[in-house]
C-alpha cells in the first residue's frame, strides 16, 4: 500500500522499524512479567506523553520554521519517546486535503525530512501510540493508525486500540486508516467485518475506496454481503473507488453479475481506460496467473474476443492486459490446462501474431504479445514467428524486434 509522503518522513526517514508496539525500553522477556510498578510508570510515562502534546497548543505555526522544530534534535542518534511525540504533534496544524491526505509540504514534513538526512532514528512505543489514538485531533489518530499499518498486520493490542476508538470515530481521515489497520481480520472478526460493510457505505469516497479494495482482500470475500457491495461500488460515481472496485473484483469467480459487467466495460471501445482493469480482474477469473486456480470460461471468452478485435489503435488492446495475460506461473500451468479444457492456447497465440503485425496498435501491446506467445508457447512458439518479426517494416519494427530479440534470448 501506498504511503503518504509526510508519513514516509516518519516512516522510513526516521527508520522507525515494523514492529511498532513494541516499547524502546521494554524487552519480550520483561513484558511478561509487568508489575504494579511497571504499570504505574506506563500511566505515569503516558500522561507525559499527552502533557507533551498539549505543550504544542499555543505554538504559532504558520509562523515556524524547520530550524525551530529541530533545533533541540540536530546532533543526536536517537529521539526520545516525548522528543518524537512533540515534533509528530505538530501534523494537527496541517490541513486534510479533500483526497484525505495531510497538505503536502508542511513545515512539519520539512523537518522529518532534515532528521532524515541527518539519520536521527525512531522507534515508535506502544505509549506514544496509545497517545497518538487517543487525540482530540484526526491528524494524529490517522498518524497513529499509519503507524501500526504493518506489511504483515497490525498486532493485536494494536488492533483492540483502534476498534475503540472507531465506536465514536466520525472523521474520514482517520476512518480510512483505520481500515487498513483492521481489515484484514475482518473475514474473523464479525465486528470488523460490519466495520467495514459500513465503510463500503460511507458518505465519503475516499473511506469507500479503502473499504471496496479490502473487501476483495482474502476471506473478507466471503463476508456475507461483500459481493453485492462490491458490484455496487464498481457503477461508483467516484472514479477510484469504482476503478479499485472493478480491479480487485476478479477474486469473486463464480459471480455472473460481475463477470458480465466486466465484459461489458472490457468490450466497449468508447471505455478503453478501463480495460486495463476490467481486463485484469477477468483473466484472474479465468486463470489467476499467480496461482493458477481460476476457472471462470465466460471470462476467459471474454478475453479472447477482446485480444481478437481488428479495430486495433493506441488504446486498443490495452498492453497492461497482455502483460498481464503474460505473467502465468510455470508451477501448475499443465495441470490448470486439464482442469480446464476451455482454454485454447492456439487461439491467443493467433490473436497474439495478429497484433504484433498491425502498425495500428500501440507498440507497447505488441511487445506484449511477443512475451504472451512465449508464455503460453513456451520457446517452440516464440521460434515459429521470426518470419513475421523479420517481416515488419512500419515505424515500430526496429523497437518490436529488438524486444522479440531479448526475450527469445531468454
Amino acid at each position: 500500500m501506498r504511503k503518504n509522503k509526510y508519513l514516509l518522513h516518519i516512516i522510513i526517514a526516521l527508520t522507525i522499524t515494523a514492529s511498532v508496539g513494541i516499547t524502546a525500553c521494554k524487552s519480550s522477556t520483561d513484558e511478561t512479567k509487568i508489575s504494579a510498578d511497571d504499570s504505574t510508570s506506563s500511566v505515569v510515562e503516558e500522561n507525559k506523553e499527552l502533557e507533551s502534546q498539549k505543550n504544542t497548543s499555543d505554538l504559532d505555526y504558520k509562523s515556524l520554521t524547520v530550524e525551530d522544530l529541530t533545533k533541540n534534535l540536530i546532533g543526536k542518534n536517537e529521539l526520545t519517546d516525548e522528543e518524537f511525540l512533540d515534533l509528530v504533534s505538530t501534523y494537527r496544524y496541517v490541513p486534510i486535503t479533500e483526497d484525505l491526505n495531510l497538505e503536502d509540504g508542511s513545515v512539519t514534513q520539512q523537518a522529518f525530512s532534515l532528521l532524515d538526512d541527518k539519520n536521527i532514528k525512531y522507534t515508535v512505543s506502544q505509549n506514544v501510540l496509545k497517545t497518538l489514538i487517543k487525540s482530540e485531533y484526526p491528524q494524529l489518530r490517522g498518524i497513529a493508525c499509519e503507524l501500526m499499518d504493518e506489511f504483515n498486520g497490525a498486532k493485536e493490542e494494536n488492533i483492540d486500540l483502534v476498534k475503540e476508538i472507531l465506536k465514536t470515530e466520525t472523521e474520514p481521515y482517520v476512518l480510512r486508516r483505520a481500515v487498513s489497520v483492521v481489515a484484514y481480520k475482518a473475514g474473523e472478526d464479525p465486528e470488523i467485518a460490519k466495520f467495514l460493510l459500513d465503510m463500503a457505505k460511507n458518505e465519503n469516497p475516499g473511506v469507500r475506496e479503502r473499504a471496496a479494495y479490502w473487501l476483495c482482500i482474502g476471506s473478507n470475500k466471503d463476508i456475507e454481503g461483500a459481493q453485492d457491495l462490491v458490484f455496487e461500488l464498481m457503477q461508483d460515481e467516484n472514479k477510484e473507488v469504482m476503478r479499485t472496485a472493478c480491479e480487485k473484483s476478479g477474486v469473486f469467480r463464480d459471480n455472473t453479475k460481475i463477470t458480465e459487467y466486466l465484459k461489458t466495460i472490457l468490450l466497449d471501445d468508447s471505455k478503453y481506460e478501463l480495460h486495463g482493469i476490467c481486463g485484469k480482474a477477468l483473466i484472474d477469473m479465468w486463470l489467476n496467473p499467480t496461482y493458477m486456480n481460476g476457472h471462470n470460461e465466460t471470462a476467459y471468452n471474454a478475453t479472447v474476443e477482446y485480444i481478437e478485435k481488428t479495430s486495433r489503435n493506441e488504446n486498443i488492446p490495452e498492453f497492461t492486459v497482455l502483460n498481464y495475460l503474460s505473467d502465468i506461473s510455470d508451477t501448475g500451468f499443465e495441470e490448470w490446462k486439464v482442469q480446464n479444457p476451455y482454454y485454447n492456447k492456439d487461439k491467443i497465440i493467433a490473436a497474439m501474431i495478429e497484433i504484433i503485425k498491425d502498425p495500428n496498435a500501440n507498440s507497447l501491446a505488441r511487445a506484449s504479445a511477443i512475451e504472451v506467445i512465449h508464455a503460453h508457447g513456451k520457446k517452440e512458439a516464440l521460434a515459429s514467428i521470426k518470419s513475421v518479426i523479420e517481416a515488419l517494416t512500419d515505424k515500430d519494427a526496429s523497437f518490436i524486434k529488438d524486444v522479440f530479440s531479448k526475450e527469445l534470448a531468454k
